[in-house]
């Protein structure tokens, strides 16, 4: 058995497409040199719309490029989660699978509600119990080991 090592993430880049003609929403965190020395870089393009249906796709990366096909290629092995705070009037669905019908998480849905404002923390658990069905919001009842977690600051207009 040959034992995967873990990635280290140091690029998470979630990308909204709007279902009408709202601006497309990004939202990008880069920490080249990692866990400490320099703070990350938060970045966002468009604003969000209230009342809005959004299709999503986060994205993971490091040094080397792009991971998210080793990601949907041990797709039974990770779930993202996608946390947000009290008040912030966003909901998520997912809208991919891993090969055995258990969520997975890099497409989602995102519904927006009133105008509202609060923080997104998106989770990437590696080796969650994907049997216990968490919910995109409730990370801690898959368990497992975070891979990345980043918070983002949200505003809906």
């Amino acid at each position: 058995l040959i034992e995967n090592e873990e990635e280290v993430i140091t690029a998470v880049t979630l990308t909204f497409f709007p279902d009408g003609a709202q601006e497309t929403v990004t939202l990008g965190f880069s920490d080249p040199d990692g866990d400490g020395g320099n703070a990350p870089m938060m970045s966002q393009t468009g604003d969000f719309v209230a009342n809005s249906v959004y299709s999503a796709q986060v994205s993971f990366g490091n040094d080397t490029g792009s991971i998210d096909a080793e990601i949907a290629a041990e797709d039974t092995d990770h779930q993202v989660f996608y946390v947000k705070s009290s008040g912030l009037n966003l909901s998520t669905n997912y809208q991919d699978t891993d090969r055995n019908g258990n969520p997975l998480g890099l497409r989602t849905q995102m519904l927006t509600g009133d105008p509202s404002s609060g923080q997104l923390t998106v989770i990437l658990r590696h080796e969650p119990d994907k049997a216990a069905m968490a919910l995109p919001e409730n990370p801690e009842l898959a368990g497992g080991e975070t891979d990345v977690e980043v918070v983002f600051d949200v505003t809906i207009q």
